[in-house]
């Protein structure tokens, strides 16, 4: 799939000029990251809601080719909209670097149906993303959980995620993301 979106760089700022941009049809943009210093840009919005559309993925890289320049891959960190129509106004790319790693929220996926939601129990999701760390080129769609085997009472630790190859967990300390709570149903109940 391409994600690649053509960029004019732009050499006005403010907010008469980002006004008169969005009456052209475009979209006021900035690029910035490591080696890669703060750079104002235009683009079109079609393009990039089309892109975000057929992905469905936040995470996903976008190869911004900005005038004549190499296509430099971006994720987009910041969109701003306005409060009543929902158009976007303003979006930040930051420029990931080729051979380092990013940050990013991947987002849970808890897979199957917990033995103790048979029993009368409930799953609950503590936290529905997890911040980890990997190369651009290799940022997960998700993280699949297998909450199968869990009872009323379990929980699973970020620590017990599988992780791909290449991604690690961008935290100091382990905390549960999926519990499962409730009360047991009684199997055998007079009437």
């Amino acid at each position: 799939m391409d994600t690649t979106i053509r960029a004019t760089p732009r050499e006005q700022s403010g907010k008469g000029w980002a006004r008169k941009t969005r009456a052209e049809g475009l979209l006021p943009a900035v690029v910035y990251g490591p080696g890669f210093g703060p750079r104002p840009i235009c683009l079109s919005p079609v393009e990039l809601l089309g892109l975000f559309k057929e992905t469905g993925n936040r995470n996903t890289i976008v190869d911004l080719q900005i005038a004549e320049d190499a296509a430099v891959p971006c994720l987009v960190r910041e969109v701003q909209r306005h409060p009543v129509s929902r158009k976007l106004l303003h979006v930040d790319f930051y420029a990931v670097d080729r051979e380092g790693e990013v940050e990013v929220m991947i987002p849970l996926r808890p897979v199957g149906r917990p033995k103790g939601a048979i029993l009368g129990g409930r799953l609950r999701l503590i936290r529905r993303e997890i911040r980890a760390s990997c190369r651009y080129d290799r940022i997960p769609e998700s993280f699949e959980v297998d909450v199968s085997p869990m009872d009323i009472g379990d929980m699973i630790k970020a620590s017990e995620i599988p992780l791909p190859e290449g991604v690690s967990l961008a935290s100091d300390h382990d905390y549960n993301i999926i519990s499962v709570y409730g009360k047991r149903r009684s199997a055998d109940k007079k009437k």
